[in-house]
């Protein structure tokens, strides 16, 4: 099976998108110790940005930075998008990181 057709994938994705973002990391955490081949990338990126910005969140710019950095990073790895805009993602996280640079 693939990560996106796990049902937690869906739950995490749902946090993801309505700015839960602990939620979403919790979620994405635990698909990404089960990942294999090229999921692990993948769920790497949701996991990066979703702990990125909880740090947002919690007003830590630094460590936000830092992970939302390496989502980028992981964006430009992904073999498989799955479907997944990640070109849009990485232009909003790109932007986020400049305001928080600001």
């Amino acid at each position: 099976m693939d990560v996106i057709d796990d049902p937690r994938f869906a739950t995490a994705l749902a946090h993801f998108q309505s700015g839960d973002w602990l939620e979403a990391a919790d979620e994405f955490e635990e698909l990404f110790f089960e990942a294999v081949r090229d999921e692990v990338e993948f769920v790497r990126v949701f996991l990066q940005i979703a702990t990125g910005m909880h740090h947002v969140s919690r007003g830590q710019r630094g460590a936000a930075i830092e992970r939302l950095a390496e989502g980028i990073k992981a964006i430009d790895r992904v073999t498989n998008d799955r479907g997944m805009d990640f070109v849009a993602l990485r232009d909003r996280v790109a932007r986020e990181i400049t305001r928080l640079r600001q």
